[in-house]
């Protein structure tokens, strides 16, 4: 009789329920975004070898604090509704979410963000109005009958699948972006399924860690009344399964935010969280079988809402480059296709063996400054009587190579003999001191001779109407 008491008078403060859920909600989210201000600040300050786990973070430990009384208050707030609202109800955390998203991690809020939590809230409104607010007192012994239900062993089955697929993947997708990388055809295949696996994993488990802490919530109101449940092993089986699922929330949870945007993995996360969460209640505690047609339609109306809100603000990109950062971009891939032209164009001038005035006239054009790797043994002299006939047959190379950016010659050792650079070699030619001035080609007859062995072009012949002086 206790039991039936408690029962209406917690019935009547249902909407004392609504408050803790919607405060446990913001609590949780803000603990969310901490663990993901803390996961940032620690890769941005520190080396991977210095990284420490999460559990040594203060930031980290923190928001677990936050998350924890969060979950508290949510569990308190069972205690006056039925799972079924109370989940829904706890869909406000989005609206906290973009806010700490903001606040913490600097994540811009964009149009489809609003759009989100406007739908977020429209669902929580509709749901909270339509949504069946008594709730049972319930036994051990009834909670067990119920675990034991057919249909809430084809839920139980259908979840355990789940979570075993969804490890298996992550597991798979982590070693093929490890093997493989980030653009590799067989890590594309799953680019799209990565970032959604941690938080449907962690929201299939908090639904049911939702589950569990209902039926410790029902045990404790009967146990309060004076019929104490936790007196068998069942009582305290059900409080490990919470504990254990609440664990694997936290732990997919974490990993989720250390890889991806908050803004994208918290919203599938409470996409999933609700959507099971209301799912298991109703099935569990056959919540929907109370409801008239009518309620039990708004109510899966404001539920799809809800959902469509969360799938809104998690429909988004999550590595999407701002409209100045995609300028950049361009204009970086425009001056690496320019410089890659030059080099193909000085690799391509080369080929065709350059004389010397070329070489100087290319790298001059280009502001590359040139040194001589040997210097000339006859000094050219135009202004003065022409080198005797012993030196017609004697030539002197000069290697011109372009200087490095510390002023150094690159050593023609290390050019490769397709794209090695040719060394002018100058010849110096009897010139008339009445003839008139010549171009720096003829006056020195030079020919080229490349690294690769070629042999040397011979030097132009006068033309018969300049004389030769003896």
């Amino acid at each position: 009789m206790g039991c039936d008491e408690h029962t209406e008078k917690s019935n009547s403060l249902w909407y004392v329920g609504v408050i803790l859920s919607i405060v446990g909600s913001i609590c949780t989210n803000m603990g969310v975004n901490l663990q993901k201000f803390s996961f940032m600040r620690e890769a941005k300050g520190r080396s991977v070898v210095d990284k420490r786990g999460y559990f040594r973070q203060p930031l980290w430990v923190i928001g677990l604090l936050l998350v924890v009384g969060g979950s508290i208050l949510d569990f308190v707030a069972l205690g006056f509704l039925p799972q079924s609202l109370a989940t829904p109800v706890g869909g406000s955390t989005m609206i906290a979410n973009v806010v700490f998203a903001s606040l913490f991690l600097k994540e811009k809020f964009t149009r489809s963000d609003g759009i989100g939590t406007a739908l977020v809230l429209l669902g929580i409104i509709i749901v909270a109005m339509f949504a069946e607010k008594q709730s049972v007192c319930y036994t051990l012994h009834e909670l067990v009958a119920l675990y034991c239900e057919p249909l809430f062993v084809v839920y139980a089955t259908l979840m355990c699948v789940s979570c075993v697929v969804l490890f298996l993947l992550t597991r798979k997708m982590e070693q093929t972006l490890k093997d493989k990388g980030r653009t590799s055809p067989e890590y594309k295949r799953f680019r799209k399924l990565h970032p959604v696996s941690y938080p449907a994993l962690s929201g299939i488990f908090g639904a049911q860690s939702v589950l569990f802490a209902k039926s410790m919530a029902e045990l404790l109101k009967t146990t309060i009344e004076g019929d104490n449940q936790f007196v068998t092993v069942g009582a305290y089986a059900i409080t490990l399964s919470m504990f254990i699922c609440v664990f694997m929330q936290i732990h997919w949870l974490a990993h989720g935010l250390q890889k991806f945007d908050a803004v994208f993995v918290v919203p599938v996360f409470q996409c999933f969280f609700i959507s099971v969460s209301i799912f298991g209640g109703g099935v569990y505690f056959k919540e929907f079988a109370q409801m008239k047609p009518l309620a039990l339609a708004m109510f899966t109306l404001g539920a799809i809402i809800t959902i469509s809100g969360v799938v809104k603000l998690a429909h988004r990109d999550m590595h999407k480059l701002s409209p100045l950062r995609r300028m950049r971009a361009a204009v970086s891939m425009l001056l690496f296709i320019y410089r890659c032209q030059k080099a193909r164009e000085i690799k391509a001038h080369w080929t065709m063996s350059p004389t010397q005035s070329e070489t100087a006239a290319f790298f001059q054009e280009h502001s590359v400054p040139l040194i001589c790797s040997k210097k000339l043994t006859v000094p050219l002299e135009s202004s003065t009587s022409p080198p005797s006939a012993r030196l017609l047959g004697q030539r002197s190379k000069a290697s011109v190579l372009p200087v490095g950016p510390e002023g150094a010659a690159i050593p023609a050792a290390s050019v490769s003999a397709n794209t090695a650079m040719a060394s002018a070699s100058v010849t110096p030619e009897p010139v008339s001191l009445s003839a008139s001035p010549i171009t720096d080609r003829e006056g020195t007859g030079s020919s080229v001779s490349s690294l690769t062995g070629r042999r040397e072009a011979p030097a132009p012949v006068l033309p018969p109407s300049v004389p030769l002086k003896n």
